[in-house]
């Protein structure tokens, strides 16, 4: 999937105004406190990790920062910080907070250890729990899966609302398998295209189909845990039954979210939001391509989750990790200081302070270059890594994701 032909979008990486970085420096002060960095960041910044720290529980600093690195995947670094700078409209104290919490809630809910590390490999267990059953059947339903991308290249994932049925397995299970979902879905997201485009197909819903705790669980993750990873919400074939239980959603969604719901009707429709050759021919498009879970033939396909290498390949990532912590404290504690900018915008600035501000500006851009430079290589890394802690997909197994993290989705025949 080719990734440098879309313009980069203002606030996001790659098109930053001078305050939207300064914005993401400071937040960066905040994170590498609460990891328990603190040399070379300077004091520019307040340190405010008490306050931050309401929203960690129990999580000591160096849990925080493993669990922030897990949440970070193959993007580079900034990506995430900058969703959720966005997500609070650049207040720096409440997208910090906003982040703690919501790796705070991935440790409860065990995203890292349990929907990510066990995935669809539950099914392979000599005795599997009734939730695992629970869970692996929901894949095998074909409610829901990942094709294509639409015009804007977002990954579009397809919910088949008819074929759900919220009788036949607790919420828990559910909650388990959305998760999955978007864990799965994130490995596909890249920068600058770091959305996705979701279709809830209601052809052929009743209210057999309904399932409210599902939908309240939908609008929380993607405004409070996943913010910015919603690039568009098609409502599909919309049957009379349905507008009654939408006057009930509607309140509950963030007018943010509510804006990028659309409602299509025929399959004419979906054609101005997703080409024809990524479409597939039920909704009119051209792709020809069903649906089909692939189930992992044996355990063999997790085997580097039980490998001595594992320890190995996590310590090779980790100085990476701890080279771009450390570029990071540098580089955001300059940036707590005067810029550029601001020396120009003072008549009555001093020569020298004006000069040391040039010199500091110019050492930011080189560190910001030398910041992208270790994001190639953590991103790299993290690909080394995966297979050691994420359970094989079905996605995996078809060929969609490669061992590189390349992504093509006709390799799924």
């Amino acid at each position: 999937m080719s990734q440098d032909s879309a313009p980069v979008e203002p606030g996001y990486l790659g098109n930053l105004t001078v305050n939207e970085e300064h914005k993401l420096q400071e937040a960066w002060v905040h994170l590498l406190q609460l990891s328990g960095v603190e040399e070379g960041l300077g004091d520019g910044i307040p340190d405010r990790s008490l306050e931050f720290q309401q929203h960690l529980g129990s999580l000591s600093p160096a849990e925080f920062r493993q669990r922030l690195w897990n949440f970070i995947l193959a993007d580079h670094p900034d990506v995430l910080v900058l969703r959720f700078l966005r997500a609070r409209k650049w207040d720096v104290e409440k997208s910090v907070a906003m982040l703690a919490s919501a790796i705070s809630w991935r440790h409860e809910h065990q995203v890292d250890e349990g929907v990510v590390r066990r995935g669809e490999s539950v099914a392979l267990a000599a005795a599997p729990s009734p939730d695992d059953k629970a869970f692996t059947a929901q894949y095998r339903s074909a409610k829901s899966y990942v094709r294509g991308f639409d015009r804007e290249r977002r990954p579009v994932f397809i919910i088949k609302v008819r074929l759900h049925d919220p009788k036949l397995q607790p919420p828990e299970v559910m909650e388990r398998f959305v998760l999955h979902n978007i864990e799965t879905m994130r490995t596909m997201m890249r920068h600058p295209h770091e959305k996705s485009c979701l279709i809830f197909d209601l052809t052929g819903f009743g209210l057999r189909n309904m399932d409210f705790h599902v939908v309240k669980f939908l609008i929380h993750v993607f405004e409070a845990r996943y913010p910015e990873y919603l690039g568009v919400v098609l409502v599909h074939n919309a049957p009379f039954i349905f507008w009654g239980i939408w006057k009930m959603i509607r309140p509950w969604l963030d007018p943010v979210v509510a804006a990028k719901i659309n409602f299509t009707h025929g399959n004419g429709e979906l054609v101005r939001f997703i080409a024809p050759e990524n479409l597939q021919r039920c909704y009119g498009g051209q792709d020809a391509w069903e649906y089909k879970y692939v189930a992992a033939a044996d355990a063999g396909e997790n085997d580097r989750m039980r490998s001595e290498k594992k320890d190995a390949v996590r310590a090779e990532r980790d100085v990476l990790v701890r080279r771009f912590e450390q570029l990071s404290a540098e580089w955001a504690g300059a940036g707590a200081s005067a810029t550029q900018e601001d020396w120009a915008e003072s008549p009555s600035a001093d020569v020298n302070a004006r000069a040391e501000a040039e010199a500091g500006a110019s050492w930011r851009k080189l560190a910001a270059a030398r910041r992208d430079e270790l994001a190639d290589q953590l991103r790299e890394s993290f690909w080394k890594l995966d297979p050691y802690v994420r359970a094989r997909t079905y996605y995996h197994r078809v060929g969609v994701i490669g061992p590189a993290g390349e992504v093509d989705y006709k390799a799924a025949q």
